[in-house]
């Protein structure tokens, strides 16, 4: 296959291109435009952009006249990377997040539909479980009852967290507790990232439909693993708490701690995003990636200190963000049934992996509590 991947030399991006260019067959059209807020100075990837298979493009989606070329040569599939991602960051880099992440779409999209001859076969977008917003729950008690009424609560307000009140109730007073969130759940973005990428999949199933372009949107849920970026203090958990401890810092974990994710490895990821590669005309538009299991932020953070040998190296500050959700995971049934596909990789084993390739990197400077400040001076009410 001809694959054309925006966003290909990213996080994601070079995972995939790896599995691909291994799977061997395949000549891949790669666009990045190595934000620099990602990817140090000079960094090319030389086993990706140097492979034979492989055109590269270092350019900006949103620019014109880029996506059309990279179009030019027909395309067999497009996977649709190319993102700024940070639930935090999106709250005041408003426009930056929109150019690329809805214009830059509606720019590939429009080529796709005005360039018959050019179409792919498929599109596949990497979509977000932020769009969810808090997911499902359940009262507490019934949540191994498949037929108990679920419940999508509203966004916690400032004064509850300020207060300490981090939980869901029912309006009856009942306590709430998260359940696997399926895709036929309502969407309910809680930060303008999570309504960026749902904006992203409305528009790419529209119009695919209108063209006969077979289109899936995978709503990955947190990817983490080595690879990521130990420089962007915006986005992934994992690697900036890693960040934290090898320069001996103590990790400040907001709210109580016992917010939980889904942590999904990013092989486990690249091998969801090649198999959908051959998913069939009947397969779902929209389909959930994830472990299908939630640990909660101290349970990681205790995880990553025993790896590194730091015991007692984070406290509870009851800080909090706005945008964040409470509890998230994923029910993963959709793509165990078509794509035939479980993840092979826990948090643990990930977790040690992904820490193991850490301390081989270049130490980076912790700016995670900048991004904090950053956020909460911009938010600042009155």
């Amino acid at each position: 296959m001809h694959i054309l991947i925006t966003g290909g030399l990213g996080f994601i991006g070079r995972a995939i291109s790896r599995r691909l260019l291994a799977e061997g067959g395949h000549h891949l059209t790669i666009v990045d435009m190595l934000s620099p807020q990602v990817h140090a100075e000079g960094e090319t990837y030389p086993d990706i952009t140097g492979h034979d298979a492989v055109t590269f493009v270092q350019a900006d989606i949103a620019e014109p006249g880029v996506l059309r070329a990279a179009l030019a040569e027909k395309a067999d599939a497009v996977i649709h990377l190319a993102a700024e991602t940070g639930t935090g960051q999106s709250m005041y880099e408003i426009e930056r997040y929109y150019r690329t992440n809805v214009t830059g779409t509606a720019i590939l999209l429009e080529e796709i539909v005005k360039t018959p001859e050019l179409r792919p076969e498929c599109l596949l977008l990497a979509s977000s479980r932020s769009i969810y917003g808090e997911g499902a729950y359940v009262k507490a008690g019934e949540e191994a009852d498949a037929q108990a009424q679920r419940f999508y609560p509203a966004a916690r307000t400032v004064a509850d967290m300020d207060a300490g009140r981090f939980d869901f109730a029912a309006p009856d007073g009942t306590q709430l507790v998260p359940v696997a969130t399926r895709e036929s759940d309502p969407a309910d973005p809680r930060s303008l990232y999570a309504a960026s990428k749902l904006a992203q999949e409305q528009m790419c199933r529209i119009a695919c439909e209108s063209v006969g372009i077979r289109f899936h949107g995978l709503r990955l849920q947190n990817v983490y693993g080595p690879g990521q970026s130990l420089k962007n203090p915006y986005t992934g958990i994992l690697s900036i708490f890693t960040n934290i401890l090898r320069q001996e810092g103590q990790i400040d974990i907001f709210e109580d701690g016992e917010e939980s994710r889904d942590f999904v490895f990013v092989e486990d990821v690249a091998r969801a995003f090649q198999t959908a590669l051959t998913l069939g005309e009947d397969a779902p538009d929209a389909m959930n990636v994830g472990l299908g299991k939630a640990y909660t932020v101290s349970e990681m953070v205790a995880l990553l200190e025993a790896k590194m040998g730091r015991p007692n190296s984070s406290k509870i500050s009851g800080r909090f963000r706005p945008g964040d959700i409470r509890h998230n995971y994923a029910d993963v049934a959709r793509m165990e049934q078509h794509l035939g596909f479980t993840p092979e990789v826990d948090l643990p084993e990930g977790l040690s992996r992904t820490v193991d390739w850490a301390l081989e990197q270049p130490v980076e400077e912790d700016r995670s509590e900048k991004a904090t400040q950053e956020l909460a001076g911009f938010l600042k009410r009155g």
